[in-house]
């Protein structure tokens, strides 16, 4: 299908470090390799974790005075509006959607937004400015999301925290897989790791997997932990590892953009989030065959495709014991370990980059014709 005559801007913190950013990335590229005019404002001039397609048109938008920081951002935004000639815009995270939403104050474009996170719970927005009011009451119920002329949920229950008004406006796409860069199954024995990945944050509540392996690691001593990510709590992960004594065997690589070519032959994955929408690196685990292990946790975007004992495990939030046993029969069982990665597998066609964005894209048209 050609899809040549339909002009979309993309809006996000940056390409690194986040979920949404990293499903950004792939839509952007996907969508551009599908023909649309696609075009990507990028707030900060970070590092770049994920590739984009040469197709996309990038804009960076990084002011270096402070005190004209949010000013020069929204002024940015709006010549990036009207150089694009996009018929719709596309902003991934409240903050953003709301620089984005009143840079487009007077210009009229088309705006559909996404919810990517748990609604019910205090936004950790990856930016810095305006984060108190992210985090306020009127932000979690509001979000802006109300003067956008079409919404994306992850999950059907993020999509029922909202209003019937803007419901009706909505529908539920989840997160793409990029298969054309992720490794196929592993075959043979896999190497003695687990592997998590995430924001060094309070939600993913990495100190419970920390203990959970230090218990683990007393009946299978060949095993190592790896955590990758960054954040602000690095250091007592690193201190909790210190008291149970088990340094030596956990590693905090940070983040990195080849975590897909390092987990694959890994023996399990494992999240542990008190919230979540759609873990990237959960379904990439999944797709690849790693033997998965989830918490069951806001805003169910986990149970959306994980079926235990089908293609992995869900377990209760902040259950220790059971994260303990969800490893250990992964571990103890190779043929358990096996059904699980034969089965997970299966998702890598319903996820397909190019089916998601397909999905998208139907409703940018269905947006721009009205």
């Amino acid at each position: 299908m050609n899809y040549s005559k339909l002009k979309i801007l993309f809006v996000t913190s940056s390409l690194t470090s986040g979920g949404a950013e990293k499903v950004m990335s792939i839509l952007a590229s996907e969508c551009a390799e599908m023909g649309a005019e696609v075009s990507l404002v990028i707030m900060t001039d970070k590092k770049r974790t994920y590739s984009i397609s040469e197709k996309v048109t990038c804009y960076t938008i990084d002011s270096n005075n402070k005190c004209l920081k949010n000013i020069g951002r929204i002024g940015g935004f709006r010549k990036a509006i009207k150089k694009s000639n996009a018929d719709v815009v596309v902003p991934f995270l409240p903050t953003i959607s709301m620089y984005t939403m009143i840079a487009n104050i007077g210009i009229g474009r088309k705006m559909v937004m996404s919810e990517r996170a748990d609604p019910k719970t205090k936004i950790f927005d990856r930016t810095k400015s305006l984060q108190n009011l992210t985090g306020n009451f009127f932000m979690r119920k509001l979000r802006f999301f109300n003067f956008a002329n079409y919404m994306i949920f992850q999950t059907p229950d993020a999509q029922a925290f909202y209003g019937k008004k803007l419901q009706r406006k909505s529908t539920i796409i989840p997160n793409p897989l990029d298969t054309s860069a992720l490794p196929e199954r592993f075959k043979g024995e896999r190497e003695k790791r687990i592997v998590a990945a995430g924001r060094f944050s309070e939600e993913k509540n990495f100190p419970m997997l920390i203990r959970a392996f230090a218990r683990f690691k007393k009946k299978f001593p060949e095993y190592a932990l790896e955590l990758y990510g960054e954040g602000g709590l690095r250091g007592e992960f690193e201190e909790l590892c210190r008291g149970l004594d088990i340094t030596d065997s956990v590693s905090m690589p940070g983040f990195v953009n080849d975590l897909a070519d390092r987990m694959v032959n890994a023996s399990m994955y494992v999240s542990t989030s008190n919230h979540e929408g759609i873990s990237n690196s959960m379904l990439e685990a999944l797709g690849m065959g790693v033997p998965t292990i989830v918490t069951d946790c806001p805003v169910g975007g986990a149970k959306m495709f994980v079926k235990t004992d089908e293609n992995g495990i869900l377990i209760d939030m902040e259950d220790e014991d059971a994260l303990l046993n969800a490893m250990t029969k992964i571990a103890s069982d190779s043929e358990y370990s096996e059904k699980l990665s034969e089965n997970s597998v299966k998702i890598r066609e319903e996820l397909s980059a190019r089916k998601i964005a397909e999905k998208w894209i139907e409703v940018f048209e269905k947006v721009c014709s009205k």
